[in-house]
């Protein structure tokens, strides 16, 4: 009896057993990672849902509006600089960037009161929010970094 059928079968069975082993880890690596996307989707949707904001007041002061916003949910705004600001001009949204020189440029004009956790939105704080615009808008929208939003017309 010859040896080659037995050696054939021995090779055969460990690259069955390697093949099974790279399957099982690639669907165990995929199954975390899937998991880790699902927490991660739902801690986001939470947060979301404890984030709301309200336009408290605008005014405009020769070419500044003013947005007085207040925190109102129960999740602190962070990052203050991703906000997003939109206002209407003409009929038309236009979007402004925070920081930068010249017009149409938002900034961050303080917080007030600012006393727990300096530099970030806790709520029931209220941030000033100053526009340098050269035609007057008639509408705010104020997004925060997780999608809330309030708007409000202009008096």
């Amino acid at each position: 009896m010859s040896v080659a059928p037995l050696i054939a079968s021995g090779i055969g069975i460990l690259l069955l057993i390697v093949t099974a082993y790279v399957l099982v880890g690639g669907t165990l690596t995929t199954t975390e990672v899937m998991i880790e996307a699902q927490t991660n989707l739902a801690r986001y949707q939470e947060a979301r849902m404890r984030t709301a904001i309200e336009i408290q007041e605008t005014a405009i002061e020769g070419n500044i509006l003013r947005i007085d916003v207040k925190n109102s949910g129960s999740e602190p705004i962070v990052d203050i600089a991703l906000i997003d600001v939109y206002i209407l001009i003409n009929g038309a949204p236009v979007y402004i960037p925070y920081g930068g020189e010249g017009s149409l440029q938002w900034r961050n004009a303080g917080i007030d009161p600012d006393h727990i956790h300096p530099g970030e939105l806790d709520p029931d704080e209220t941030l000033i929010i100053e526009v340098i615009h050269e035609e007057d808008p008639v509408w705010v929208q104020v997004v925060t970094p997780n999608g809330v939003s309030s708007s409000a017309y202009i008096r």
